[in-house]
């Protein structure tokens, strides 16, 4: 017998399953009022950035602060290596902590003052620039510091994060805590990046005289403050809900753990196949054969409202359906989305495809998106909690919890998926589709069609790929019950332990 089906026999024995019957982690709300506020609050305002304008962009690296674009990324090869390094330090620190606050509230507390001052130095880096007048190689050298802090930051205070999946053992109240925190961001999301385009593009085309990098620091800094409070508040008033178990997990132990742990896996296996884009550019499309930016805005217009109402419906898919079945109908829909918009952009073939005309392709996207929109607040909330789910699973199966290993895992897989993407989508674009840069630039009707080929073709195939995995899954809605029944029965143990050792 496998060890799932051990699990689950071992559960049945114990406990009577019935299609009505309520269970207690079902029914009891853990956090107070204070705590879900400052939890809807802080996912909100996290939500608040300048997006393509904002720091890491390029725009911000190369033209409001000045670095070099080539000296950039050679030196960035170089953090790479180090953030390889200082994971797997990190990860073994955070996964073996334990004290009488909990296993990551400590690292709430040790994160706050380093977050702080190395999100302050951001916002103002390009007015230091300025105002020492640093030149590019100066700039670089400043940038590549704060960047190395930062990294340590992350790395080894970066576990405070974690206790966002153990501030309740309830799943239901965890799910409506983030429908909630998401409707509450995407009412005000996209206004900070909406602003500075404006802002922006009236200083580009001369319509303002603005200095750029005092713009984009007062409003860096102001948006950083309106997302930081919430978090400060967060800090003080999360509590740490589910008992570690008693003994911390030896690294190699923890990371076989892993592997044996099936929805895990699986969901990695998925997410991987899901993040292989080859492409060569939806926005590079968009600007040199579409030569319609606007169309994602003007093509979501009537998707508004569905996604607005997509939240209720969320609610009640989740009672109803498993995380499985909502992964893959929320994928399955953004497929539809991308197919559609393909197939119609096929239409006429390279002379007189519909690929390079607006209306049609305006008009697919906008079915597209509105079909997408249905699950919008689904896919938001699913992509959350499946990885709160394996997390779980892994806790059920094993007795203990690996956030740091887990995430540990699967960022070397995604880096090193990046670099190699990197490579790959810079050859397709310039060697393949023949790409030709600058702004007066003119594309050929060849080029067009292989950067319209190459820009939605191969992610298509890849995002049908990544459902397969997904269909082996093995936590459904009944074992799912299962397992949260056995793990509320677990962590009152290893609670009632905790605070025998305490007293």
């Amino acid at each position: 017998m496998s060890e799932d089906n051990k699990n689950i026999a071992v559960t049945e024995r114990e406990y009577v399953f019935e299609p009505d019957n309520n269970f207690a982690y079902m029914n009891r709300m853990f956090c107070s009022t204070k705590e879900r506020v400052a939890y809807i609050l802080k996912c909100a305002a996290a939500d608040l950035s300048m997006g393509k304008y904002d720091t890491g962009s390029e725009l911000f690296m190369y033209k409001i602060l000045g670095l070099n674009a080539e000296a950039h990324g050679n030196a960035a090869v170089g953090l790479g290596i180090y953030d390889l390094i200082n994971d797997p330090l990190s990860a073994v620190i955070i996964d073996k902590m334990r004290t009488r606050w909990g296993k990551f509230k400590p690292f709430q507390y040790l994160s706050l003052l380093p977050s702080l001052i190395v999100g302050f130095i951001t916002c103002i880096l390009p007015l230091i620039c300025d105002g020492y007048d640093l030149n590019a190689a100066q700039r670089l050298i400043l940038y590549m510091i704060l960047s190395y802090v930062s990294e340590t930051v992350g790395a080894f205070f970066g576990g405070g994060g974690y206790i966002d999946n153990v501030f309740t053992p309830n799943p239901n109240e965890r799910t409506s805590l983030l429908v909630s925190s998401r409707f509450a961001g995407d009412l005000f999301r996209r206004v900070p990046e909406q602003l500075a385009g404006v802002i922006f593009d009236l200083v580009a085309n001369g319509k303002i005289k603005l200095n750029l990098a005092k713009v984009f620091s007062g409003m860096k800094i102001w948006w950083w403050a309106i997302a930081t409070i919430p978090a400060v508040i967060w800090i003080f008033v999360s509590k740490e809900r589910v008992p570690q178990s008693e003994k911390p997990p030896q690294v190699v132990k923890g990371m076989f753990s892993v592997f044996r742990n099936k929805p895990l896996l699986i969901y990695t296996l998925s997410g991987f196949i899901d993040g292989i884009d080859i492409q060569t550019s939806e926005s590079l499309y968009y600007d040199s054969v579409l030569k319609f930016n606007m169309i994602s805005t003007i093509a979501g217009i009537p998707g508004m409202p569905i996604s607005y109402a997509s939240y209720p419906w969320a609610t009640k898919f989740r009672k109803r359906f498993s995380t499985k079945f909502l992964w893959i109908t929320q994928r399955s829909s953004i497929i539809f989305s991308e197919g559609l918009f393909f197939l119609v952009g096929l239409i006429g073939g390279k002379g007189k495809g519909f690929y390079k005309k607006k209306l049609p392709m305006t008009i697919a996207m906008a079915i597209g998106n509105s079909v997408e929109m249905v699950f919008y607040a689904t896919k938001k909330i699913v992509d959350a909690e499946i990885n709160y789910e394996v997390l779980d699973y892994c806790e059920w199966q094993n007795g203990y919890r690996v956030e740091a290993t887990v995430n540990l895992l699967t960022g070397y897989i995604n880096k090193v998926r990046g670099i190699a993407l990197t490579k790959i989508n810079s050859m397709l674009l310039a060697r393949w589709a023949g790409f030709q840069s600058g702004i007066t630039a003119v594309q050929t009707e060849d080029t067009m069609w292989k950067m319209f080929i190459a820009a939605f073709g191969p992610r298509l195939i890849m995002d049908l790929i990544s459902l397969i995995p997904m269909f082996f899954y093995n936590v459904d809605q009944k074992t799912r019950d299962r397992m949260y029944l056995d793990l509320e029965r677990t962590r009152a143990e290893t609670a009632a332990k905790e605070k025998m050792n305490n007293n």
